[in-house]
């Protein structure tokens, strides 16, 4: 058996900017600030992430971020869900045949890992109607930190499916430097794609153990997971 796991943002999808717009939004009606926000680099970065760095320089302390977290994500999911049909969300190519092989497979487990909150990551997905693929997950409501993620993934496996599977029989695929290096914090599999907003150069020096310019290629990617 083998875990695959998927980032969304730049991996699956381009929404175009409908997060960071909606969240900016929701922010300042919470918050009365935005702080930093517009200045602060989203890639790779879980929610609960963006919020603190954007809003700390602004006096707000971590618990009073914590206690509007709720508020917050209801104002952020109301404009998402209006957002997403302004904005044009691509989809990469190769996703929806690598999904569909996938899920076919006996011996795979599909997931996601992403710093995305649960929700947020739903209203993303099913622009193009791909909530279907998925079963589980690891969201940026589980873990501030990008790192924690595959444990709790691994951990939800166990509990969805009464398997234990290994993280070196895990892949973790995605854009950034940051799925590269959560990928090698849990001893998983990294596959990086230049789907993203990061430039090629910048991924190959992270030393991904694969790295695809896009997923295109659907046959090269399912013999890497050997299926």
């Amino acid at each position: 058996m083998i875990t695959v796991l998927f980032d969304i943002d730049g991996t699956i999808l381009n929404c175009n900017n409908a997060s960071r717009a909606s969240l900016i939004q929701a922010t300042k009606e919470v918050f009365g600030t935005i702080g930093r926000m517009e200045r602060v680099d989203f890639q790779g970065k879980t929610d609960p992430v963006i919020l603190k760095e954007s809003l700390e320089i602004m006096g707000f302390s971590r618990t009073e971020i914590d206690e509007k977290s709720d508020l917050l994500k209801q104002h952020y999911f109301a404009h998402l869900s209006q957002n997403i049909r302004k904005y044009e969300v691509i989809l990469f190519p190769g996703i929806i045949e690598i999904l569909e092989a996938l899920t076919s497979r006996e011996n795979v487990v599909l997931g996601l890992l992403t710093g995305n909150f649960y929700e947020s990551a739903r209203i993303k997905l099913e622009s193009h109607g791909l909530n279907r693929f998925f079963e589980f997950g690891a969201f940026g409501d589980d873990a501030p930190v990008r790192n924690m993620l595959p444990a709790i993934a691994r951990q939800r496996i166990s509990e969805i499916y009464s398997i234990d599977i290994d993280f070196s029989n895990t892949f973790i695929i995605g854009d950034t430097v940051y799925d590269i290096r959560c990928a090698r914090y849990a001893g998983a599999v990294s596959v990086a794609v230049g789907t993203g907003w990061g430039n090629m150069e910048t991924l190959l020096n992270e030393k991904p153990d694969h790295f695809f310019e896009d997923l295109g290629d659907t046959g090269r990617f399912l013999k890497l997971l050997d299926i």
